[in-house]
């Protein structure tokens, strides 16, 4: 049973007394099953369905009403892979249990080249192709045979003979528990005295209910199941038709002019000329300046020398004293005329 915060309010108000109690208003047994049956369709999930059940014959039907949800289950999801299979053999194509490739057959080069080798691997191939559409059709009808199987389990005849016996022996057992006294009155004096047991009407009574409502369980859980099934089907046709209608977008936003990847190839292109421009710029004034950073770190090692001696020092000669003439120490004559 579920827990209370999960159970709807259509459901409790279909549970509480009042609903029961206002069965009494109609004059009818028609009339009282019809309304029983119009508050069953307020359960919206099949834990509510059996909530609805009533508490002696709740733990009874459980397991069997669960069964039959899972046979809808069951059918709702053959149904959608019969459906799928047909499309493939409509379309060509093989589904997923069916994908495989021709085995090859290991020849040699110049046998596969001849006119035989090609007539025989021609034949295998279609002898292949044969049997994976003998393969599709022989999956479609067993299937099929499926579908036909649980449509059957799910009708009146086989639902009614598995839940009406399991109702039939819980109100016998019901009835054996809760008999009621009987009294009569002593002729002598007066008295009510206990006279024996009789069978609960009640007991009886909501057995029939029972067994009269047991179907409408089964194909109240029948329809949620049913209902649930079209809801995801639903859903998958609309991403499906999402889906196309975004590649057909996307076909005519890309059909003119350079695609998005040739524009990322530009830019990035464009970019790295740019990166060797300025690579190729730094090295220059790179190797500018370690050139000038060498001369300014040699002539740092240098010690400092007056200019006229450091001339002669990067000259790497010594200044040179004026060496004596021949005519040197003399006394300078002027010509004349010589003395007579």
């Amino acid at each position: 049973m579920p827990a209370p915060a999960s159970i709807s309010m259509s459901l409790l108000r279909a549970v509480s007394p009042l609903s029961h109690a206002a069965d009494s208003a109609f004059e009818s047994d028609d009339a009282k099953i019809e309304a029983r049956h119009f508050r069953l369709q307020a359960a919206m999930s099949v834990d509510e369905v059996i909530a609805m059940v009533p508490a002696d014959y709740r733990h009874v039907l459980r397991s069997p009403l669960l069964g039959v949800a899972a046979n809808a289950t069951k059918l709702a999801a053959a149904e959608t892979t019969l459906a799928k299979w047909e499309g493939h053999k409509v379309a060509g194509t093989y589904p997923p249990h069916l994908q495989q490739k021709a085995p090859e057959v290991q020849v040699t080069k110049g046998y596969k080249e001849s006119d035989e080798g090609l007539a025989a691997l021609a034949a295998f191939t279609k002898q292949h192709a044969a049997y994976m559409a003998s393969a599709l059709e022989s999956s479609i009808r067993a299937k099929r045979d499926d579908v036909g199987f649980l449509k059957r389990a799910l009708q009146p005849e086989p639902l009614y003979e598995e839940l009406g016996p399991l109702i039939e022996a819980r109100t016998v057992e019901l009835t054996a528990k809760t008999k009621l006294p009987t009294f009569a009155k002593d002729p002598v004096s007066g008295e009510l005295r206990h006279s024996g047991y009789k069978n609960n009407e009640s007991v009886a009574a909501l057995g029939h209910e029972v067994q009269t409502d047991c179907l409408v369980y089964a194909f109240r859980i029948i329809s949620i199941i049913d209902a649930r099934d079209f809801s995801v089907q639903a859903k998958e046709k609309q991403k499906k038709e999402l889906h196309a209608a975004a590649d057909v977008e996307m076909a005519d936003a890309t059909k003119a002019g350079p695609s998005i990847q040739s524009m990322i190839d530009s830019a990035i292109s464009a970019r790295f000329k740019k990166l060797d421009k300025s690579s190729k710029k730094d090295k220059k004034d790179g190797r500018k300046a370690a050139s000038s950073s060498k001369k300014s770190a040699k002539n740092e090692n240098l010690p400092y020398v007056p200019p006229p001696a450091r001339k002669a020092r990067v000259k790497g000669t010594k200044p040179k004293a004026d060496k004596p003439t021949k005519n040197s120490g003399k006394d300078k004559k002027g010509k004349g005329k010589g003395k007579a």
